[in-house]
């Protein structure tokens, strides 16, 4: 796909982005969690981790190079196994309270997978053989 790589770049900025967001809100006890800030629970920081792991993979759909398509793989199924973790973490009903999942926690599950679909698809030049 001509495109491919830089799709994958717009996809792993939206996910940087989304992890700003809110992804659940908790009304009981008024707390908004977000991927940077846990609002007083014990749920961490667990957007840290995918917009470091997204800006790997926005490095390698940068780079030319095999190598980096290949190992761009490895980070993009990372990226969405933790994404799918932090949709089953966050959106746990818990002692009879349900938090309000919010749009961002959803984009970051599409992002994650598009980034996944993304390498699989790297632009790759290839050299002729002479026969």
């Amino acid at each position: 796909m001509k495109h491919s790589q830089t799709i994958g770049i717009f996809l792993c900025l939206l996910l940087i982005y989304c992890t700003t967001q809110p992804l659940v809100v908790i009304e009981s006890r008024h707390w908004t969690i977000t991927g940077w800030d846990a609002a007083g629970s014990n749920f961490g920081q667990s957007g840290k981790f995918l917009s470091f792991f997204a800006t790997i993979a926005l490095l390698f759909f940068i780079l030319p190079f095999l190598w980096a398509k290949r190992f761009n793989m490895v980070f993009a199924a990372m990226l969405l196994a933790w994404s799918f973790r932090n949709y089953l973490l966050l959106s746990t009903c818990q002692m009879g309270e349900c938090p309000q999942k919010q749009w961002a926690l959803y984009v970051c599950i599409i992002a994650s997978a598009g980034i996944l679909i993304m390498t699989f698809l790297p632009k790759i030049k290839v050299a002729s053989q002479p026969q």
